[in-house]
C-alpha cells in the first residue's frame, strides 16, 4: 500500500494499524502481516467512519479487504494479507418480547456467540444452549451456519441484515434467502457482509447430547491452538472418524499436527517454539488427510476452515 494511501486511510480511520501480525487474530496463531488492520464498531451508513464508508473507500481505491469475525475459523497465509483486514466489533444485543409473547434476540455481527447464549439464558431462554462453547462471533456463525449437537444457526435465525459492498444496499434475508445448509450459506461465495441477526427465542429444553453442552465439548475436543473442526462431516459420516480410520491421528508436519484425541482437529503444536506451524504445514496435513480418506473410502473431504490467500 502506497504511503499517500496509508495517510489518507489513517486520516479517516485513525485507529488503523499497519503491518499487523495476523497470528494475533487467529485461534490457529498463524499468519503474516496485513497491510492494514481496522476494528470497527460503527454500522451506521450515514457516518463517515462506518463499516459502509470503509468498504466504499476500499472499492474506490481498489484495495482488497477481508471481513474478520472472531478468528476461530480462518487460516491466514504465512505472508499475511495484501489489503485491509476489517474486524467488526459492533456487539450490541437487544432481547425483545413482542405482543404475541414471542421473544427475539437482535445481535450485532461482532457479538461473541457465547455472549448471545449466556444473555439469552439469563433472560430465561434456553434454546441456544447447544451452542455454548462455540467460539467466534454472530456474524461468522451466520455466514457459516455454525452449529453443535444438532442445532444450527438456521434453526433459530429469523433473518439477518446483509450489506452488499457492490451495490451499497442492505437487505433483510432469511435462512432460505441465504441458502443456508450444513456449515454453509451463499455468503461464503461472495463478499456480502452480515451486520446483525435476529433470532427467535424459546423457553425449551437443551437439545442434543445428555451431557451439558460445554462439558460435552470439553470432554471430546482437544486443547491447543486450532480452528475447531477442520473438515465438514461428509453426509452421515464424521470426518474425524474417517481420518482416524486411515491411521492419521498424531501425524505431524512441521509445527502442525492432527490431534491424537480428535482426528478432525488440526493443531499448531509449534506455537511459542522455534518451529511454529505455518499455513503450508496445515495445508499439507489437510492434503494428506483428503488423499488417504478418498483412497480408503472414496469420500472427498471439504474444508470447513476458510483458507485466506495472501492476495485475494
Amino acid at each position: 500500500m502506497q504511503k499517500a494511501l496509508k495517510q489518507k486511510l489513517k486520516a479517516i480511520f485513525p485507529l488503523t494499524r499497519f503491518d499487523e501480525p495476523l497470528s494475533k487474530h487467529s485461534t490457529f496463531r498463524i499468519g503474516g502481516k496485513a497491510d492494514a488492520y481496522i476494528e470497527l464498531a460503527d454500522l451506521d451508513p450515514k457516518t463517515p467512519t462506518s463499516l459502509q464508508a470503509l468498504i466504499k473507500f476500499c472499492r474506490q481505491n481498489r484495495i482488497p479487504f477481508f471481513i474478520l469475525g472472531g478468528g476461530s475459523n480462518v487460516l491466514f497465509h504465512d505472508k499475511g494479507f495484501r489489503g485491509i483486514i476489517i474486524k467488526i466489533t459492533a456487539n450490541h444485543l437487544t432481547i425483545k418480547t413482542l405482543k404475541n409473547k414471542k421473544a427475539l434476540a437482535i445481535a450485532d455481527a461482532g457479538l461473541p456467540l457465547g455472549v448471545l447464549v449466556k444473555k439469552a439464558k439469563d433472560a430465561g431462554y434456553s434454546n441456544f444452549d447447544s451452542w455454548l462453547g462455540i467460539p467466534g462471533t454472530v456474524g461468522g456463525a451466520v455466514r457459516g451456519n455454525a452449529g453443535a449437537q444438532g442445532l444450527e444457526i438456521k434453526d433459530t435465525l429469523l433473518y439477518a441484515e446483509i450489506f452488499n459492498p457492490k451495490t451499497g444496499l442492505t437487505r433483510e434475508l432469511t435462512p432460505k434467502n441465504l441458502k443456508m445448509k450444513y456449515r454453509s450459506s451463499s455468503l461464503k461465495k461472495d463478499n456480502r457482509i452480515v451486520l446483525r441477526a435476529v433470532f427467535e427465542l424459546k423457553k425449551s429444553k437443551t437439545t442434543g447430547n445428555s451431557l451439558p453442552p460445554l462439558l460435552f465439548r470439553l470432554q471430546n475436543q482437544p486443547k491447543g491452538y486450532s480452528a475447531g473442526s477442520f473438515f465438514k462431516n461428509p453426509g452421515k459420516f464424521k470426518a474425524g472418524y474417517l481420518i482416524d480410520q486411515c491411521g492419521l491421528k498424531g501425524l505431524k508436519i512441521g509445527g502442525a499436527q492432527i490431534s491424537d484425541k480428535h482426528a478432525n482437529f488440526f493443531l499448531n503444536v509449534g506455537a511459542g517454539t522455534k518451529t511454529p506451524a505455518t499455513q503450508k504445514d496445515l495445508l499439507a496435513l489437510a492434503a494428506k488427510a483428503k488423499k488417504e480418506v478418498y483412497k480408503k473410502f472414496k469420500i472427498r473431504l471439504e474444508e470447513e476452515v476458510q483458507i485466506v490467500p495472501e492476495k485475494p
